[in-house]
């Protein structure tokens, strides 16, 4: 249903806590896809475990640079950008759905 794009710069605790969510509270199978500036606090490897996609570059690309590098990889029909400090309540795509 939806592609997810997140970016994040070393907020691992922060990002786990918005994946988490995401997979609690979703009622779709949506795109969940990371854009990780910099990621020296191994999100990337947490990513690869979990097997969610995501971009790297290994400087502070920004929101932006990173968005868009991220949306490059979405496959579904609506983007959504998020932060990797957000937490998705129960029914959140639901209520976009409808």
């Amino acid at each position: 249903m939806f592609s997810i794009i997140i970016p994040s710069y070393n907020n691992l605790n922060y990002l786990k806590i918005c994946l988490s969510s995401l997979e609690k509270n979703s009622f779709y199978k949506n795109e969940i896809i990371v854009h990780l500036n910099i990621g020296t606090d191994k999100s990337d490897e947490y990513l690869v475990l979990k097997d969610i996609k995501f971009t790297q570059t290994n400087y502070n690309a920004g929101i932006c640079e990173g968005v868009n590098m991220a949306s490059k990889l979405a496959t579904k029909d609506y983007i959504i950008y998020a932060h990797d400090d957000f937490y998705f309540c129960p029914g959140w795509d639901t209520v976009l759905v409808n």
